[in-house]
């Protein structure tokens, strides 16, 4: 049984919401500290929000990959160009199922259970890379189809670099953050 299932549906909208509220400001941090880092529009030498959509989605599946999905429908509405429809949805679903299907690959690929259970550094390595060229392949089609860039290869590979980096900055510290919790719990008892 999925977490999810467990959890109620007002419980499950929150947490969706928590997430796209927290991909929406990483996007903004990501903006405003690491803007001198764009490689060209929409691909970044260092993408924090990138190690968010791992996160949530590893995490908390669907309602990470959903909540991604909503927080990038603000973000593409509020920065990009608001009439239009078309590509921003299709960025948003992109930007949501991208550490999705990752996700899934991983699970088959890795034979991991849907828990992920038994994750081991090496393993969080390979997902890492999965996810960064899964989510740059996909968005780079996804620009090339509408006209939004024409170097494919070069910014493909750089919003992976980036995406990578970024994931990984946001998984050492969600570690570091467990570990420092677990301590915590361990010096109360």
């Amino acid at each position: 049984m999925q977490p999810s299932e467990k959890l109620s549906l007002e419980t499950q909208i929150l947490i969706t919401l928590a997430c796209a509220v927290a991909y929406f400001y990483a996007y903004q941090l990501n903006t405003h500290y690491f803007e001198w880092l764009e490689f060209s529009q929409n691909v970044n030498w260092f993408y924090i929000p990138s190690g968010l959509r791992l996160l949530f989605v590893l995490v908390l599946t669907h309602m990470g990959a959903l909540g991604i999905t909503l927080g990038s429908i603000a973000i593409n509405y509020i920065v990009g160009a608001p009439d239009a429809h078309v590509f921003n949805l299709g960025t948003a679903l992109i930007s949501g199922g991208s550490p999705y299907l990752a996700r899934l690959i991983a699970i088959h690929l890795f034979q991991l259970n849907t828990w992920l259970n038994g994750l081991n550094g090496k393993t969080f390595f390979k997902i890492t890379i999965l996810f960064a060229l899964t989510n740059a392949l996909l968005h780079q089609i996804w620009f090339v189809c509408n006209g939004k860039t024409d170097q494919v290869i070069t910014s493909g590979l750089v919003m992976a670099i980036g995406d990578w980096f970024g994931t990984v900055l946001v998984l050492a510290c969600a570690s570091c953050t467990i570990q420092v919790v677990k301590s915590l719990n361990k010096t109360k008892l």
